[in-house]
């Protein structure tokens, strides 16, 4: 086994510490806001993800480029890609443990001539790297591993291909998917270690769940979903939950059509945890995890003559499958889903929606549904023994904001907050084999694996 998939493999001690079940449901009645509404500048955002407390970077479709915003709606943009006449599609962003972020950027339409990765640095600075649209095609959204690289599909409309990246933009093809395994729509990194993601078939009529290790090794976890997707040409989301479960949206399932909830398990059992019942108001796109165990989520809706439907942000309990409608968008100047959500480390739901809203060019927006903060995570230790002085990762969830990291009760005087999901610290003088407790603003989190110093 490899260096990198045997570190990317030891995320699986994490296990032991996955959630059993949600914590008690917020009683406070949601406050729904705008925080900043696209216009001149340009619009139809498609991604937002919190890289410092309060501060967080987005992508957009119109005009294309990057911006920044702060939890009281300070924005800017930070960049714009060079203009292209078929149009650019810019996907991203994954915090990477260089404290910068990443994402990619190519054109649209059959023939690929412009394929980039961008990364964005703290202070606002843009670098790309360039990659030969006409035999490598477009990335797909990156997705940030321990092992210090990037992973993503590459794509032409004759062949995908997983692969290995490094920051500064150099490839490792992984495993070429072949025709019977479709077209990935969604990737992430597993607590085993593995690459988990959704593939849609048959002119997106069917999908399945599938499994890919850092080597290179695909597998189904799910080869089909056994009544099809009933086609998709929305949003469709996959994540894996604290349970170790995985739940999805088919857009367009269910009896009426308007979109279902699964549940699916790592040995391929589905079932159906939630129907939408009316077409207006169903559509489900992506889903996320919050502090409270629960399950959050968009509804497109479908607008047809005059005002007959509109988007709405949910919640779900994966346990008992009860459904709440938080916030409906009945006001269509406030924005209209597709949407993108993300938790800050404030506990709020922070999002986008790609169009309406005053100009048509979607929105920022900010929902205080009463959640408690996420607090830290630690599910890998990497190396898990080192000397004194030497540099080692934390790897796990919720770490922004860190304030302090000790070393079985000795404190480290070097340590940096890469990502979410990384700190980088130097073994302290004094310390002692033991556990590691990172502290952030939200908690305090003691790994139950013990450190060793040599």
């Amino acid at each position: 086994m490899s260096k990198k998939t045997s570190l990317l493999a030891s995320i699986s001690f994490a296990a032991c510490i996955l959630s059993s079940g949600p914590v008690a449901v917020a009683q406070t009645k949601p406050t729904f806001k705008v925080l900043y509404i696209f216009g001149k500048l340009g619009g139809a955002p498609t991604a937002i993800t919190e890289v410092s407390p309060g501060n967080f970077l987005g992508v957009m479709s119109n005009s294309p480029g990057i911006f920044s915003i702060t939890g009281e709606g300070s924005f800017a943009v930070v960049y714009y890609f060079p203009p292209n006449s078929s149009g650019l599609a810019a996907l991203g962003l994954a915090p990477a443990l260089n404290s910068q972020t990443y994402g990619s950027a190519s054109n649209l339409g059959p023939v690929i001539t412009f394929s980039e990765l961008f990364s964005v640095t703290a202070g606002g600075s843009v670098v790309t790297h360039s990659f030969n649209g006409s035999t490598q095609g477009g990335a797909w959204q990156p997705v940030a591993a321990p092992d210090n690289h990037l992973y993503t599909f590459f794509g032409t409309e004759a062949s995908i291909v997983f692969t290995r990246l490094t920051y500064q933009g150099n490839t490792d093809s992984l495993y070429p998917l072949s025709a019977d395994q479709g077209r990935p729509y969604v990737l992430f990194l597993s607590t085993d270690g593995n690459f988990y993601g959704l593939s849609l078939m048959n002119n997106t009529a069917n999908g399945g769940i599938f499994r890919l290790t850092p080597g290179g090794s695909f597998s189904w976890v799910l080869p089909s979903f056994p009544t099809g997707t009933y086609g998709v040409y929305f949003g469709i989301g996959l994540i894996q939950a604290g349970n170790g479960k995985f739940y999805g949206t088919l857009p367009q399932g269910g009896s009426a059509n308007a979109g279902t909830i699964y549940e699916a398990t790592l040995d391929g059992k589905i079932r159906t945890i939630h129907e939408f019942s009316k077409l207006n108001v169903g559509i489900p796109e992506e889903l996320l995890e919050a502090s409270d165990g629960m399950l959050y989520g968009t509804t497109q809706g479908e607008y047809k003559t005059g005002f007959n439907g509109h988007s709405s942000i949910f919640r779900l309990n994966p346990y008992t499958g009860e459904f709440t409608t938080l916030y409906s968008f009945l006001d269509s100047s406030l924005g209209e889903c597709a949407c993108y959500m993300t938790q800050g480390t404030d506990g709020k739901l922070y999002g986008v929606t790609s169009f309406a809203g005053t100009y048509g060019l979607g929105s920022v927006f900010v929902l205080d549904a009463g959640l408690p903060p996420p607090k830290p995570l630690v599910s890998l230790i990497s190396p898990q023994s080192a000397a004194v002085g030497q540099q080692i990762l934390l790897w796990g969830r919720s770490l922004l904001g860190a304030t302090s990291v000790s070393f079985n009760g000795t404190a480290a005087t070097q340590f940096t907050v890469a990502s979410h999901q990384g700190i980088w610290v130097n073994v302290p003088t004094g310390a002692t084999t033991g556990s590691i407790s990172v502290t952030t603003p939200n908690g305090t989190y003691v790994t139950a694996q013990s450190f060793t110093v040599n």
